[in-house]
């Protein structure tokens, strides 16, 4: 018992952990309401998805996928340099050791090297979800500003970009979403800061 509430405490520092997105009311997102967020998306697009899916694993990956942060801290994607990202991969390696190590718990480490391959459909998913979370947080902020504030507008081309348009292609719904999303954002730049989405991608 006294390794679980060990882990309940690492656990609960998500809810402390801010990311750089903001929420409707202006504060930042919590690393724990980020994963809340793919949960409750996940749910409700399984009728939409072309293939059958582990909702089980799907659930546990949602719950588990950023949960070395609570120990490592999130790092916005605009500081990610090819060095941070070196760093980053050993400190998250070393904080899922740590976690596997209270939790003596095999299904656990499974599961976030199921995550870390992303070879499954079922990571797939959550990897895209992890994305299109942050692309709802975007569209739901008080004042999208924020966000060309961060390295020569590196949010705004990201998110009008092909890259993580192609994240999306694998399954129909979600790219659906995704695609309407980016609609309601473009609508917002243009009447709230008068910024053509097609400037942003040169």
């Amino acid at each position: 018992m006294h390794n679980l509430v060990d882990f309940f405490e690492i656990a609960e520092r998500l809810e402390c952990e801010y990311r750089l997105t903001r929420t409707s009311d202006g504060n930042q997102q919590t690393v724990a309401a980020h994963s809340w967020n793919m949960l409750m998306m996940a749910m409700v697009l399984r009728p939409y998805l072309k293939k059958s899916v582990n909702m089980e694993r799907v659930y546990e990956l949602c719950v588990l996928h950023d949960l070395p942060e609570a120990i490592t801290h999130d790092i916005p994607l605009h500081e990610q340099t090819d060095s941070v990202r070196v760093q980053k991969r050993i400190n998250e390696s070393d904080a899922v050791a740590q976690i596997v190590g209270l939790l003596k718990n095999n299904d656990i480490q499974a599961r976030f090297n199921e995550y870390d391959a992303r070879q499954s459909y079922e990571s797939r998913l959550v990897k895209a979800l992890d994305v299109l979370d942050t692309a709802v947080q975007h569209m739901c902020a008080q004042d999208l500003a924020y966000i060309g504030e961060y390295a020569d507008g590196f949010y705004w081309k990201m998110f009008f970009g092909d890259e993580i348009v192609s994240m999306f292609d694998f399954e129909p719904a979600l790219r659906g979403v995704f695609d309407e999303i980016r609609r309601r954002v473009a609508l917002r730049l243009k009447n709230e800061l008068g910024i053509d989405e097609r400037d942003l991608i040169k």
